[in-house]
């Protein structure tokens, strides 16, 4: 970087760099970079190959898993499916024996905790040209040099940084009177949520405790082999038709 002159790491072109742009397009090549203060960082996306109605699908597929409160897929009613995108930093380096480490950090406040955990596709990482039609464009706001003080000093010199758009679809729903929010990723489908109506605990605990009561009175009862075989046989089918009562209720 040489005044207000950066050279596009793709190219080597020189291009100016007008006061307060974070977003460049490279007049030689028009590879689009993301400006930092310390140079160029590449800018890509990751393509948004889920649409509107196959997002809600999955959200439903999603709902009828076996983490959510039982007919949540019937019962919840979507009320909106809005695209957005959501920034990561991507950070290349060594990671000794020729391979190589790939990372990937927040570029802005995280709307669900899960988001910081998926893993980006970087084969299918494309150029970011333009902003995406129709998308809300969440901002970068984490520095990047706070991003690469989250790496640690171990591993080797960084062979890439990139800031990524990831697609999203922010889809709210409501369910007993509560509005709930799930985010279902653009390029895979994945659906990520924090806090959805889960399925009660207590009655699986209460199961297990009650079984392990009933085995272990059932041992002391009797030190015949066999009887006890028996006996154990004859808990076994009440706490399996409970263990199936509590399933199909909860």
């Amino acid at each position: 970087m040489s005044g207000t002159t950066l050279a596009c790491p793709q190219c080597g072109g020189a291009n100016a760099l007008p006061s307060g742009e974070r977003l460049l397009l490279c007049a030689f090549c028009e590879a689009t970079l993301f400006v930092d203060r310390s140079g160029l960082v590449s800018h890509y996306r990751l393509p948004r190959l889920v649409d509107r109605a196959t997002a809600a699908e999955a959200l439903r597929r999603w709902m009828a898993g076996n983490d959510t409160v039982k007919d949540l897929d019937q019962k919840a009613t979507i009320s909106s499916v809005a695209a957005i995108t959501f920034p990561m930093w991507l950070f290349r380096r060594s990671a000794g024996g020729g391979s190589e480490e790939t990372r990937v950090e927040p570029a802005a406040a995280i709307p669900i905790p899960q988001v910081a955990d998926l893993a980006l596709p970087a084969g299918r990482l494309e150029p970011c040209l333009e902003a995406e039609d129709g998308a809300e464009r969440l901002a970068a706001t984490v520095p990047l040099e706070t991003a690469r003080s989250w790496l640690g000093t171990s591993g080797g010199a960084l062979s890439e940084t990139a800031l990524v758009e990831v697609p999203f679809w922010r889809c709210r729903y409501a369910y007993a009177e509560r509005e709930y929010t799930a985010l279902v990723e653009g390029s895979t489908g994945a659906v990520v949520a924090s806090i959805y109506p889960e399925k009660a605990e207590s009655p699986f605990y209460l199961t297990a405790a009650l079984g392990a009561v009933a085995f272990l009175v059932a041992g002391f009862l009797t030190a015949n082999p066999f009887f006890k075989l028996g006996l154990y046989a004859l808990i076994a089918v009440p706490l399996l038709g409970l263990a199936w009562l509590v399933s199909r209720k909860v």
